[in-house]
């Protein structure tokens, strides 16, 4: 067995460290919502009743963060690197993964980041505002799930990459 290349060896490393962050976001959102991504103003209320469920929303949103950041400003580049492709901005970048059908939608994957931020980084008022806020990014963490699963078949099959073993 031939050794990788260095860009290949971290490509590697990167599909190891977004399994970990994709199990640790499917763990602390079940821990949020359980197996259920409908949330309404009444159970935002009931959620922020409690410190824990303070804590959860929390975590929940600096993990949502960590591996949509993780996947965007890092795996994908370096996929496309990879595979002899240009590296450009995320928004072509996103494009060009679609078409190749790695992720389902570029869309959606733009609008994490603001979705992000609203979650993390501003206060939101009222609890219709954080529910709607919070479905859509229960949502996104099956597509990113489903989209980091594809992106890692293509380097297995197309480019002969598989997550490092762990460390």
């Amino acid at each position: 067995m031939t050794a990788l290349a260095p860009e290949q060896q971290r490509l590697a490393r990167l599909f190891q460290l977004v399994e970990r962050e994709d199990v640790h976001l499917q763990t602390v959102r079940g821990r949020l919502l359980g197996a259920d991504c409908a949330v309404d103003a009444n159970r935002v209320r009931v959620l922020l009743s409690e410190d824990s469920g303070i804590d959860r929303l929390e975590s929940f949103g600096a993990r949502f963060a960590r591996m949509q950041d993780t996947v965007i400003d890092k795996l994908i580049p370096a996929l496309l690197h990879v595979a002899g492709e240009p590296v450009m901005a995320a928004i072509d970048n996103l494009d060009r993964m679609e078409r190749l059908g790695l992720v389902s939608s570029a869309e959606a994957w733009l609008e994490m980041p603001r979705l992000r931020n609203r979650l993390v980084h501003e206060y939101i008022d009222q609890p219709s505002d954080l529910a709607a806020a919070l479905e859509r990014a229960c949502r996104f963490t099956e597509d990113m799930h489903t989209d980091h699963v594809l992106i890692q078949r293509y380097a297995l099959t197309h480019l002969g990459v598989a997550p490092a073993p762990p460390e």
